[in-house]
Order: structure tokens, then sequence, then C-alpha cells
């Protein structure tokens, strides 16, 4: 029997509650893959389509990086992680993981590179807030998660053939860790992760957390209808690396400042009991309805009211934080800080 959207409230209050005393929440997502890119050119093919320098990742860190297409638009934005010279975990949060795969498949023609499909044997788990290092501490003490950087990496086995690896991000616009194991070592994760007081809770509180930092989502907000520049990416593109496929584009827009929209995060400016009100994909008009500006991408519920927040891109013009637009449906937004 499907649960009442006040139920569904509590249940989000709760988790919240518990999340702001312990300062530390795990996720398990109901999204992305986890895929293995192996081979020797599998390092210089990936330099050479994404937006971000591949070629000189450590061994034993990762990068995150974007697929863009010809007119410069989001494929897919993911992690790399380096395990050696031929060896690649690619991680992405996109629900259609095929946008990713495709891609790299279609370009890869005589390169000694192969892309393989790891998600049903490796999972994934998100560990988000203040204290998520302590955390992690707390569960696998055989590692050091302390004074970690964007992007460093920690392994160990946790049972025979069940590797665990660690990585670093910044993917809820806080502390966070991308933790990915290996199907024997599944249960014994779960376990450290229970007796260190750490219990999966509901997408729904991690949905809340992005948003409200306004972090996108590939799939989501990150897709092929814009650019990264509208996303606020831009920390994730090497403009000095050299060629790759919509690089002029994305050159063009950046130098002569022909960005038209910007990502930008909004809340309601009243409340109702209908939390259905706003939806991904709405339109958004200007505020006396006369043209459109933008679109709905992602929606979020605050976990002690019926208010939604979410991510939009809106025309520049209308961004200003405070002001308020209207949605197609006539629900009024007002732009976050």
């Amino acid at each position: 029997m499907a649960r009442s959207p006040q139920t569904v409230a509590i249940d989000l209050a709760q988790a919240f509650a518990t999340y702001e005393k312990r300062g530390v929440a795990v996720f398990s997502p109901q999204f992305g893959s986890t895929f293995r890119h192996v081979g020797p050119d599998a390092l210089d093919l990936l330099h050479r389509l994404t937006t971000n320098s591949i070629i000189d990742i450590p061994d034993g860190s990762a990068r995150r990086t974007i697929l863009t297409n010809e007119k410069g638009r989001i494929v897919d934005v993911f992690w790399v992680m380096k395990r050696s010279d031929e060896e690649l975990l690619l991680v992405t949060d996109s629900t259609d993981p095929s946008s990713m795969r495709d891609w790299i498949d279609r370009f890869t023609i005589i390169e000694d590179a192969e892309l393989i499909d790891a998600s049903d044997f490796l999972a994934r788990w998100y560990v988000v807030g203040p204290n998520a290092s302590d955390a992690l501490g707390e569960a696998f003490p055989e590692l050091d998660f302390a004074d970690c950087g964007i992007g460093e990496l920690r392994g160990m086995d946790v049972v025979d053939g069940g590797v665990v690896l660690f990585l670093m991000t910044d993917t809820a616009g806080l502390e966070s860790w991308l933790v990915i194991g290996g199907t024997p070592g599944i249960p014994e994760i779960n376990s450290r992760f229970e007796k260190a007081g750490m219990e999966p809770v509901s997408n729904k509180l991690f949905d809340h957390i992005r948003i409200s930092n306004k972090v996108p989502i590939a799939g989501f907000d990150l897709t092929e209808d814009v650019n990264p520049l509208e996303a606020g990416l831009l920390d994730l593109i090497h403009f000095e690396k050299g060629c790759y496929i919509g690089q002029e584009v994305i050159a063009r827009l950046d130098t002569y400042d022909k960005v038209q929209r910007s990502l930008v995060g909004f809340s309601q400016t009243e409340l109702t009991n209908d939390v259905q009100r706003i939806e991904i994909g709405d339109d958004i008009l200007s505020d006396n309805g006369a043209r459109r500006i933008g679109w709905v991408t992602s929606v979020a519920q605050r976990p002690r009211t019926n208010e939604l927040i979410g991510l939009a891109y809106l025309r520049k013009t209308h961004t200003q934080p405070g002001s308020v637009v209207i949605t197609s449906e006539g629900t009024n937004l007002q732009i976050s800080p």
C-alpha cells in the first residue's frame, strides 16, 4: 500500500533530525553506474574526449570530468578513478549510463581500450555530512580519513576478494565520501556502517542535502540541454589541455561571455499541502507569465515542512536572489542566494 505524503514527510523529518544530531548520513543511491575502463589506451582516450586533464592523474587518486558533444552540451559528468595506467574506474550518477558508454564506444576505433559495466558486482554508498570522515574512521579504523582533499582515494580488502574504495568528493556540496565495494564485501561493509551508527537513509534526504547546496546531478540537472558553463562546472574544464569534442564551442562561450542561462536554486513562496505542485520539467515563466525563461530540473521537500526547493535553469536576466518567477502550473518560486 502506498504511503501518504504525510507519512513520507514524517519519515523525512525523522531522518533529517538524526542526520543533524550525528552529522553524518549514509545513502545507497538508486541511480548511477560504475564502469571499468581498461587497456593501454584507456587513459589517453578519455583525455582526448573530456574537458578535464586526465592524462596526469596520479595513481591512487581521481578527477571529475565531462563528456561534451559537438555543440558543447553535456553528455555525462563522472569521476575517473585511476587504479593504474591501464585500469580506470568511471563512476557516474547519471540515471542513463548508456549515454557515457555509447559516447566512449563511439570514439573507440583503433584504441586498445575496453569499457566494461561493473555495476552488477560493485555496490555504491554515499557518506555525507560534517562528521563523515570521523564516522568512516570509526567504521574502518584500518584507514586514515583525516585531512583528505577532493579526489583522494583510500582502499582496503574487508574480506577475501571484497575490496572497498573510498573517494572523497563534493557530491552533496559538503564533506562527502563515495564508497565502492565489491560484492563479497557488501555484508561486511553494511555491518561496519551499522556498528558505527551509520544506517542507510532515504534518497529523499540526499536530494534535500544536495539541492540545498545547489549541487547538480547527471541525468537531472546535467544533460544535453545545457553546457558546462551554464551548469557552473567551470572547475571541470581545463582550458589549456588542447582539443576535445565540443572544445571550440565551450572556448567561444567563455571568451566572448555568451552564456545565456545559469543554474539556480529556488524555494516556494507559499506553503501548500499539495507536494506535487512543482515537478521536474515544469516550464518557468517571467513574473508576468509572458514568456518562457527556463525550466525545473530537480525538486526536493524540506524535511520539516511541505515546502519544496529545487534547481532550475533560468535566463541570466532573471537570476537575481530574492526575485520571484512563476511555473507554467502557477506556482511562485523565489530565487535562492
